[in-house]
């Protein structure tokens, strides 16, 4: 290995340390408590070494997004090779992005908090738009059952289900639903039941 390709994955290992430690300290204490201060303390780093990687805190913020949201991505593509009905895809989807979130909940409150993030335009991060591009498919084959797409306000109806599904995340992260895991996640599978249902009786 030559030193210029020594130099640049010293460098990339370096920055994944960074973000590991920044995930550490949200997860222990809240992302109001991540500094690049406390981040270069965690892994033995002078604080002006971690400048050399990110401009400020709110570009390891923006760096963690980008993370985050390239991992629901790949978790919501592998939701989508397993063949099934629509339904079951459409579920299948809806799970997958509950699970995400629950195994990184640090990240899943950056990806859905970060101030100054734009979606829905140019800007939005690649990842973020292929994330809920997975999401918008699965959506999308359950509505062409029932009618011509050209009819429906397609992407009204994603960002309904989107909606409904953040919202249970959110409020199941924040422990603000009665009960336990297991009847979080079966008002998880309800929902999902639901909006096909009601997709189907609005459409056909």
């Amino acid at each position: 290995m030559g030193t210029k390709q020594r130099r640049e994955r010293e460098h990339a290992e370096v920055r994944q340390q960074n973000l590991l430690a920044a995930r550490e300290i949200a997860s222990q204490e809240g992302w109001q408590a991540v500094t690049v201060r406390k981040v270069a303390e965690r892994i033995e780093y002078s604080h002006a070494a971690i400048y050399a990687h990110f401009d400020n805190k709110k570009a390891l913020l923006f760096a963690l997004l980008i993370e985050g949201f390239a991992l629901l991505r790949d978790e919501l593509r592998r939701a989508q090779r397993v063949p099934g009905a629509p339904e079951d895809l459409l579920q299948r989807i809806a799970l997958a992005y509950w699970n995400f979130a629950h195994a990184h909940p640090e990240l899943y409150q950056v990806m859905n908090g970060l101030d100054g993030v734009p979606f829905g335009t140019a800007q939005t991060p690649t990842e973020a738009r292929e994330s809920f591009a997975q999401l918008r498919e699965a959506v999308v084959r359950v509505l062409e059952q029932s009618a011509d797409l050209a009819h429906i306000d397609v992407n009204r109806e994603v960002d309904l289900f989107w909606a409904a599904l953040h919202g249970l995340v959110s409020l199941s992260l924040s422990g603000r639903l009665a009960g336990d895991q297991q009847r979080a996640t079966e008002l998880l599978v309800s929902t999902s039941e639901r909006f096909s249902v009601a997709w189907r009786a609005t459409f056909q």
